[in-house]
């Protein structure tokens, strides 16, 4: 009986390609730091989003029109879809506000991104009150981008491996100010389950993708309650690139969204 077997020759180049994917498999859990205590979760259960946690936007911003129809829950969780319809694109953006906010502390999110070239998708705090006191972001708030993931850069290029932190301050105007950092994971974080964490503190932030620490700053610590966002943007030409021509398919077919498992945060008593 003859036996099949790939050439060493060809097996090794085969493994070399597949060995950062069998190495980066996210099994990660929620991990806050020891002495931390759960104080606030939505594990996204049952069939429709809690509107006692979150609150869905209904605007037009930059290339899409928020929506509640954008966001849904089943079984695999919440998800924020992109899609097109009659000429019209259409997205999801939750936010906390009124409802819930905090100040310091551990907060977590399992996420899978599904990103649409010309959008992005993040999970994110804000202050209420940003840009209120120019040149005090302590006493202001700071936008605080615990994930940024977008599929494709300004000019079209893959940049599905890249996750960015970013801190935003002083409002959006002439005197806006930006600190940033980013981590190039081994594979596409596109389609994929990953934990996106963040410890804040009255020193300093500290970024994790999967429990491990992949940024920090202990410049711009706001010292300001703030709320949480989970949200999907479109814009042409813009951070992610240009939209698609041919837009992101109905709402029933778009390939495109974010999936959320949990999110999750701690605080010291």
């Amino acid at each position: 009986m003859m036996k099949h077997h790939i050439s060493a020759r060809i097996a090794a180049p085969v493994l070399t390609a597949l060995l950062p994917a069998l190495l980066y498999c996210s099994t990660a859990q929620a991990a806050p730091p020891d002495g931390y205590q759960l104080v606030w979760q939505d594990l996204f259960q049952g069939e429709q989003l809690d509107l006692k946690r979150w609150t869905p936007a209904t605007y037009l911003r930059d290339a899409a029109q928020l929506t509640a129809d954008a966001v849904s829950v089943d079984a695999q969780g919440l998800h924020i879809r992109t899609y097109s319809e009659q000429g019209q694109h259409y997205s999801g953006f939750l936010s906390t506000a009124g409802k819930y906010s905090f100040r310091y502390g551990y907060t977590e999110s399992r996420i899978r991104f599904q990103d649409a070239p010309g959008g992005h998708c993040a999970f994110w705090l804000q202050s209420p009150t940003l840009g209120k006191w120019t040149g005090d972001p302590q006493r202001s708030g700071v936008e605080i981008d615990i994930i940024e993931h977008r599929l494709t850069d300004m000019k079209g290029k893959d940049v599905s491996q890249l996750a960015s932190f970013n801190l935003h301050w002083d409002g959006y105007r002439e005197q806006h100010q930006h600190l940033g950092g980013k981590w190039q994971s081994p594979v596409s974080l596109d389609g994929s389950w990953h934990t996106y964490g963040l410890l804040w503190t009255p020193q300093e932030y500290v970024f994790y993708v999967d429990g491990t620490e992949r940024w920090r700053t202990t410049q711009a610590i706001s010292q300001v309650a703030q709320e949480i966002r989970l949200t999907c943007e479109l814009k042409d030409r813009g951070w992610a690139g240009p939209l698609l021509p041919q837009g992101y398919g109905t709402r029933e077919q778009s390939p495109y969204r974010m999936d959320v498992e949990w999110v999750k945060v701690w605080q010291q008593p």
